[in-house]
């Protein structure tokens, strides 16, 4: 499409690693039509940049300041677009007026940065909605079942020499963790033996956490990685057998990349939060550890069709 006549679009979503990715269904669907410009935090658009026309840093462009009663509209880098789509809270409406007056005759649209709790619904349909609500080229639907079929960011088979296996105890609530012991007793333990790599992989949240579990399985034949630069994340991931992980941003950027992914849920909803990917197995709310070492044995004994 020319890009003189492509739409040009302006989303401000500042939100953690996972809640940024949902956006990705909607976003490989529309990339070739649509110029988006992502305000938001890293580093999530980091990973969404291959489907954006631009990225704008949240807190170095100081969009904090739209949540002000007057605000200097000088401030702010708008880029030359034709629509905004705002997932802002904005109880107040302090938001929707700091547009009204720096944006004068372009429209906004202000959706809540989630769907409600009451709406059985996963968060990437209701932000492909929303997209289509403001007037953008989305198939909500279609898009979702992409995600499901396909990885968005990536391609849907493994990459890596051999059966490697990367383990993620972590997420951004301690409510969704098992706890580390179970952690240790999956990587460390017979479970995983079919596997000629296995690797441990920590994140910031987990750092503080490093030796304990660096003391516990490093003479298992596993290897700890600690929180690896972008390129590093996506060759690991990419390069996994099977990935596996809480209800995690990490977890999201496996799937998405096409890695076969199993994700345990504890505390949260797969029915909005379940990673989309091409081989997700979801486990929730399972009762004691060796009934989700069993599944995750099962879910092993299957894999060898996946070799390279």
């Amino acid at each position: 499409m020319d890009t003189l006549n492509k739409s040009k679009a302006l989303i401000i979503r500042p939100s953690a690693l996972g809640d940024t990715l949902l956006l990705a269904p909607a976003l490989s669907q529309i990339a070739d039509r649509v110029e988006i410009t992502l305000v938001g935090r890293g580093p999530g658009v980091d990973f969404l940049r291959p489907l954006l026309h631009g990225c704008l840093e949240y807190e170095r462009g100081g969009w904090h300041k739209l949540f002000s009663e007057w605000p200097d509209c000088r401030v702010f880098s708008f880029p030359q677009v034709d629509r905004v789509v705002s997932f802002l809270s904005d109880r107040t409406g302090e938001v929707k007026e700091s547009f009204r007056r720096c944006l004068k005759g372009i429209p906004v649209f202000s959706f809540s940065p989630f769907p409600a709790e009451d709406r059985r619904m996963h968060v990437a349909l209701y932000l492909a909605s929303c997209l289509k609500e403001s007037g953008l080229p989305v198939h909500p639907e279609q898009a979702v079942a992409n995600a499901r079929k396909r990885g968005v960011l990536g391609k849907g088979r493994p990459s890596g020499p051999g059966r490697r296996v990367v383990v993620h105890p972590g997420s951004g609530s301690r409510e969704k963790n098992y706890p580390p012991e179970f952690w240790v007793d999956l990587v460390g333990g017979e479970y995983l033996e079919v596997c000629e790599e296995r690797i441990l992989l920590l994140g910031p949240a987990e750092e503080e956490r490093c030796q304990y579990f660096s003391a516990r399985v490093s003479g298992a034949g596993v290897e700890v990685v600690i929180s690896p630069h972008k390129e590093g994340l996506v060759s690991l991931l990419k390069g996994a057998w099977l990935y596996i992980g809480h209800d995690s941003g990490v977890t999201h950027l496996a799937a998405m990349l096409g890695a076969p992914t199993i994700a345990l849920f504890r505390n949260s909803h797969p029915f909005k939060w379940a990673p989309l990917g091409p081989d997700v197995t979801v486990i929730a709310d399972a009762k004691d550890s060796n009934g989700i070492f069993r599944r995750i044995e099962e879910r092993l004994h299957r894999l060898p069709e996946l070799l390279p």
